[in-house]
């Protein structure tokens, strides 16, 4: 999804330094000393911070000049009284092109670790998730991937055979993981073939979901609309809230108390 866009000014980077030293990081050596299980039935007040992955590409990454979902679904979740450490290898948001480095979003005032890549397909990621895993031992990831694919022409069964390989290697590095599992947005100019994929996607969750690390679905396609991306593909605003309250909703579901 290639687009480029007008950069912000980069000393906003300074305000995103900021932001880690009182939103989070993404060491293994902040995770705290409860189970996995124990953090998500507590959202995170018990046992150490709730440790969340945003795992996507563009749509997860961002722009400049937006926030992302991830500040909604930040906001959410601390209302709700939960410690949340949001953790990835990257900050703020794309410059608006695959691999440009980051740069700061408008609203600085989250926690802006994650791990959205532009432009990225779902096999491309592969490789890498393993090791993303390893390094930021998060409780939760947030899966929204397959939109670069689809709009590549990609089949739909073959997007799903790899994110079943996605929650794999997940679990290869940490086999309690607890999973969301988008069914994606639509996006120009092919929403048909996103719902093809989302046909889909509870079969992958059905299929690999296990006691120790469920997989929950989040049907992130339900009640949003192209009309909601402002240019076909990725969130404006109001698609941004979407995502993040269904994403902060999933979470809380779990929370048991």
């Amino acid at each position: 999804m290639p687009m480029h866009r007008p950069l912000l000014p980069s000393g906003l980077l300074a305000v995103a330094a900021l932001l880690s030293a009182c939103g989070g990081g993404s060491s293994s050596d902040d995770a705290g000393s409860g189970t996995t299980a124990q953090k998500v039935a507590s959202c995170g007040t018990d046992g150490g911070s709730l440790r969340i992955m945003s795992l996507g590409d563009s749509i997860t990454e961002a722009e400049a000049g937006h926030n992302s979902y991830r500040r909604v679904l930040w906001q959410r979740l601390n209302g709700a009284g939960c410690s949340i450490d949001l953790v990835g290898s990257k900050s703020g948001v794309s410059r608006g092109f695959r691999d440009s480095g980051s740069t700061a979003p408008p609203n600085a005032d989250f926690d802006q670790d994650h791990e959205g890549y532009w432009d990225y397909s779902v096999n491309e990621l592969l490789p890498r998730i393993s090791g993303l895993v390893g390094q930021s031992n998060p409780d939760v990831v947030l899966i929204h991937l397959g939109t670069n694919d689809v709009l590549a022409g990609q089949g739909a069964s073959g997007i799903a055979q790899e994110l079943g390989g996605v929650i794999d290697a997940i679990r290869a590095s940490k086999a309690d993981t607890h999973i969301l599992l988008a069914k994606i947005i639509p996006a120009s100019p092919d929403p048909s073939g996103t719902a093809a994929l989302n046909k889909l996607v509870d079969g992958i969750a059905t299929a690999r979901s296990n006691a120790t690390s469920p997989i929950a679905v989040v049907n992130q396609a339900a009640g949003y609309s192209v009309g909601d991306n402002y240019d076909g593909v990725h969130p404006n605003p109001t698609g941004e809230a979407k995502l993040g309250n269904k994403w902060a909703d999933a979470v809380l579901a779990w929370r048991t108390r």
